[in-house]
């Protein structure tokens, strides 16, 4: 491991996060708020000792490795939840150090869930943070940051392989650094898009810009106490629910799509299974709640749809407490919980392509009970599936249940009833935000004990960098010479 390559881009990621801060320290200082002087602070901390850390290392140039790569994706994570956490502490909204690293953990993984009781009484600079940490997060600090990395001579490949965690990876052009643009100008010009839509569609400016940057990031964060129910406009919700998947759906397809114009990419294996999926879901529970609870069909199918493109793509927004349904409906979202959105995108979970791997997996196995000796290739996009990747997604997929089993009994051990300890701990672990039970849409997650939130804690960044990343760095072959 290369402690002066690790020395040299967190003090970039300083400098960069001490930029980032100007836009609240900006913004507070013109509403008039209390926090300018915070953000200002905190701004220039970042800037002043990211810049010694860039200058200590000023000479040093090289190509990252494996192995520090891995370290230093978690380590910025890491960094950026506890530079993150700062406004919240410092401020005194969350006076307590773990509330308010719940808080920013929860923003930059995209997982939305919240230790603010009342975020109305919040002032508004600090919401806009709170809403800019998950805009950052959602397509990656270390994805953004890679793009610079040619700038203090330090190559991205293996930084970009880490970061963007998945089955497959597209390299939408030959140099990394050119990737991580093109997609962060996709994610840019599609939050700018959906401010536009919903600000015509009635909402303030503000709301318009927190929401766009939440939804894009499938992040959840909301700067009303109930969500996206506070409006009760169906323009809303359904421009809100269409950028939700727009943020589930792989960026590499998007940009097939709107700057290649290649078609081809709707036939993606990934992406029908995708639609498929959320269309069953929608008018599976459209159907049950019909009559139940909402006497118009089209009523029914608006709240079915925002619920399902909530849940399937890890934003975590509500515009009704989905606690209240028939249960039917609590099973579905669950394994919509579990499954996310799709590789490559912002949103959490399992991913649909390792769901659909799995599946042709055990169509496979049956397949062999009958014809032992035959040689069956499991395919995507017309391409056979290595069995290297079979078997990662396997192992991920073992990784997720013993996590979230040993989450699970942590919080039924601090108090929580099971269904919301096992819901919590889904949601952590998807990046999804609320659960079930005292964890549902409308409630929060600041009545559990210190040791449930950090537990959480663990699993959100165990769940936004799909656990190989972390708990690789806790083996002996990492350390290893």
């Amino acid at each position: 491991m290369n402690v002066r390559a690790l020395v040299k881009i967190l003090g970039g990621q300083c400098v960069l996060l001490g930029l980032v801060f100007l836009a609240p320290t900006a913004f507070s200082y013109l509403d008039r708020d209390n926090y300018s002087g915070v953000f200002l602070a905190i701004s220039i901390g970042c800037l002043v000792i990211g810049a010694l850390m860039l200058l200590s290392q000023r000479n040093f140039r090289a190509e990252l490795d494996a192995r520090t790569s891995l370290a230093l994706v978690t380590l910025a994570w890491v960094l950026a939840g506890v530079v993150g956490a700062l406004p919240f502490y410092l401020s005194g909204v969350l006076p307590s150090f773990i509330d308010a690293l719940f808080e920013s953990i929860s923003g930059f993984t995209g997982t939305g869930a919240s230790v603010i009781r009342d975020v109305e009484s919040v002032d508004r600079g600090l919401l806009l943070w709170r809403s800019l940490s998950q805009w950052v997060g959602g397509m990656g600090i270390i994805v953004f940051f890679v793009a610079l990395l040619p700038a203090l001579g330090l190559g991205g490949v293996q930084l970009f392989k880490a970061e963007v965690a998945g089955p497959q990876k597209d390299r939408l052009t030959p140099r990394v650094t050119e990737t991580a643009r093109k997609l962060w100008l996709l994610y840019v010009a599609f939050t700018v898009a959906l401010t536009l839509a919903l600000f015509q569609a009635g909402m303030p400016l503000f709301d318009a810009i927190n929401h766009a940057f939440t939804t894009l990031a499938t992040g959840g964060f909301s700067i009303k106490n109930n969500g996206i129910a506070f409006y009760n406009n169906a323009a809303i919700d359904y421009l809100i629910a269409a950028f939700m998947l727009v943020g589930a759906i792989n960026f590499g397809l998007h940009y097939r799509f709107l700057v290649l114009k290649d078609i081809r990419a709707f036939a993606d294996t990934e992406l029908r299974w995708f639609f498929a999926i959320i269309a069953g879901a929608t008018l599976a529970i459209a159907a049950v709640v019909h009559g139940a609870v909402y006497q118009a069909p089209q009523e029914a199918l608006r709240h079915a749809f925002f619920t399902v493109a909530s849940v399937a793509s890890s934003t975590g927004y509500t515009n009704h407490d989905f606690v209240d349904w028939p249960p039917l409906t609590h099973v579905v979202i669950v394994l919509l919980m579990v499954m996310g959105g799709m590789s490559g995108s912002t949103a959490g979970g399992i991913k649909c392509i390792r769901i659909v791997a799995a599946f042709k997996q055990l169509n496979r196995q049956l397949r062999q009970v009958v014809h032992p000796k035959a040689i069956i290739p499991i395919k995507a996009n017309n391409h056979i599936v290595p069995e290297s990747v079979i078997d990662a997604i396997w192992a991920l997929i073992f990784l997720y249940l013993l996590v979230f089993t040993m989450s699970a009994l942590i919080l039924t051990s601090q108090g929580l009833d099971l269904v919301s300890a096992t819901t919590g701990s889904f949601s952590a672990l998807s990046n999804i935000g609320p659960g079930l039970g005292d964890l549902g849409p409308m409630a929060n997650y600041a009545g559990l004990p210190d040791v449930s939130k950090v537990t959480l804690i663990v699993c959100m960044l165990l769940g936004r960098l799909e656990f190989f990343t972390v708990l690789v760095l806790f083996t002996p072959t990492y350390w290893r010479r």
